[in-house]
């Protein structure tokens, strides 16, 4: 059996503290991952939106927020803010903002936008990733 030198202990110690530091490098990664939250708002939306005819018209839609599981209990302590922020938000829309899928994205983004904006002012907090629209209907 040979013996072991300094620089074998040295290599092994070496390699026991690498491993042991990327084990703590990994647990922290996990901690930082945030676990999504998905929030449905109930009941739908159904609000008037602005057009260039006096023909009143109206957008229906239901309406999931995707946050974190950290920010879901401040979206349900909020919601009265965000049900409001959201009316507001879609009641300003316009015919050209609500056709068309790449115009229902935009304006999906958007309601994410002015709910945080609206939290921010409250809780100084932005907890809403983005708005999901399960249906999103135009008359």
């Amino acid at each position: 059996m040979s013996p072991i030198t300094p620089l074998k202990q040295f290599f092994a110690l070496s390699l026991i503290i690498t491993s042991l530091l990327s084990t703590f490098a990994l647990a922290a990664d996990e901690e930082n991952t945030a676990q999504p939250a998905y929030v449905e708002l109930t009941p739908d939306f159904i609000v008037n939106y602005t057009t260039t005819s006096n023909r009143l018209k109206y957008i229906k839609t239901s309406i999931t927020l995707q946050t974190d599981v950290s920010h879901e209990a401040i979206i349900q302590d909020n919601m009265p803010l965000i049900r409001d922020a959201l009316v507001m938000f879609l009641s300003s829309r316009t015919d050209e903002q609500v056709s068309g899928a790449q115009a229902r994205e935009k304006t999906r983004e958007e309601a994410a936008v002015a709910i945080n904006a609206a939290m921010k002012a409250e809780t100084n907090q932005e907890p809403v990733k983005s708005v999901l629209f399960a249906s999103f209907l135009t008359q």
